[in-house]
């Protein structure tokens, strides 16, 4: 799927970000430890981890305790990494256009020695294959592209699975949450509501 065609070349969910390189080493708190990664400009929060997804990851105890999770947007890994040092058995598929976010992603990945994060594309995953999807998805490509985005994205998802996403309150989570429930026929529980974000648990219909 191509999205982001109508923002600057420099924006994060582009493919290939024109923005000069400027890579850094940042330590950040995830899945209870403190860890070294790599970070790099042209990637979504490149200076540690953004409010939404620590809000978002003060729920992974919802996580599944084995199968296949989506990270939907991964950039450079934090809902990943996350994941997959609070529970080494779940597989995690890591989702992100931006081709600069996949190689910092891919590197996290070997210098944190964890085997069970894959960086894929949503085409190479399986419908009714996957456990759970979380997110804090790209909103501002647009309703119409996050739209499709997330319904190529549900498609993956096995009946009865779950995604958890994190919108910021202003940007319409609402909105969404309500297409979520009334178009697409799904359960929508607002989970938190917080620091003007709001965290919702999607369950497929």
């Amino acid at each position: 799927m191509q999205y982001g065609l109508a923002v600057s070349d420099n924006h994060y969910f582009d493919e290939n970000p024109n923005s000069p390189s400027n890579r850094q080493k940042i330590e950040v708190e995830l899945g209870g430890k403190s860890i070294s990664i790599s970070t790099d400009s042209g990637v979504f929060s490149s200076n540690g981890v953004d409010k939404g997804t620590q809000i978002l990851l003060k729920h992974t105890a919802f996580a599944v305790e084995r199968g296949e999770v989506i990270d939907l947007g991964s950039g450079w890994g934090p809902i990943s990494i996350h994941l997959a040092l609070i529970n080494p058995k779940l597989r995690i598929r890591s989702v992100d256009i931006n081709s600069r976010a996949n190689q910092l992603l891919q590197e996290n990945i070997t210098n944190l020695s964890l085997e069970n994060i894959e960086c894929t594309t949503l085409d190479e995953i399986a419908a009714d294959s996957i456990d759970q999807i979380w997110s804090n998805p790209p909103i501002r490509i647009g309703k119409q592209s996050l739209h499709e985005l997330l319904m190529q994205a549900f498609s993956k998802l096995k009946t009865g699975g779950e995604a958890f996403l994190v919108v910021q309150k202003h940007l319409g989570s609402d909105s969404l949450a309500k297409w979520l429930e009334t178009e697409q026929g799904h359960e929508v529980q607002r989970l938190d509501n917080s620091k003007g974000f709001r965290v919702l648990r999607v369950t497929k219909k």
